[in-house]
């Protein structure tokens, strides 16, 4: 009924639209907000990008009206960048057990736990990695892009980093780039070994973290 009336446009689409908000029950609105970004999810992954993303289509999903979802996100950049911070999220931590399993006086293999630990999250994960790593988003200024949910990896990775310079290793290369270079590296060889018509062998993917590392830092 809700969807029927908003189609109907004018004051008394807006009308039935403000009625659904009012009516959301009380207490249930972070329930109402993981609805939408499940939806979001589930048709971004259909998709592949933000622009074809349409916040009618995610409101129909959850079976809202269009402008309940602005009570929770201010615009579709924000609700991309949410859907892709849960699982950001999710493998940051999954690095972070990784590297506290390492040997705490070994920060290189830190690192390499590290590593290893997102090669497995993509391959185990095909579906949400492409989400985080494929879908393409709306460009944005400097100062929000700092926001990203991504962040939450490249920082990860340089604080390794200068664990690592701290125990006597040097990082080729010009260090602000270091973490990019490390993850560009990552995704690179991870997309190949999926889509080549070769045998799956997550062998080869520790192989390539050892060899990255030899490239990357010297003593």
């Amino acid at each position: 009924m809700a969807e029927q009336k908003q189609n109907g446009g004018g004051a008394a689409g807006t009308a039935a639209e403000r009625t659904v908000r009012v009516r959301n029950p009380r207490g249930q609105g972070e329930r109402l907000r993981e609805e939408i970004l499940r939806a979001a999810g589930g048709l971004l992954e259909q998709v592949g990008s933000e622009d074809a993303l349409s916040l009618r289509a995610v409101a129909r999903e959850v079976g809202i009206a269009t402008p309940s979802i602005y009570r929770h996100f201010s615009d579709k950049t924000e609700l991309v960048w949410a859907v892709l911070a849960e699982h950001y999220e999710r493998l940051a931590q999954i690095m972070a057990e990784a590297d506290s399993s390492a040997p705490a006086d070994d920060p290189l293999e830190r690192l390499r736990s590290q590593l290893n630990a997102y090669c497995r999250f993509a391959v185990a994960n095909p579906a949400k990695y492409r989400l985080m790593c494929e879908t393409w988003q709306t460009p944005v200024d400097e100062e929000r892009l700092h926001g990203h949910p991504a962040g939450l990896l490249l920082r990860g990775l340089s604080r390794a980093l200068t664990a690592c310079e701290e125990d006597g290793w040097r990082v080729r290369g010009t260090r602000a780039d270091a973490p990019y270079m490390l993850w560009c590296a990552l995704h690179g060889r991870i997309t190949l070994w999926q889509v080549m018509p070769r045998r799956k062998d997550t062998a080869r993917l520790d192989r390539f973290v050892d060899e990255l590392l030899n490239l990357l830092l010297e003593r």
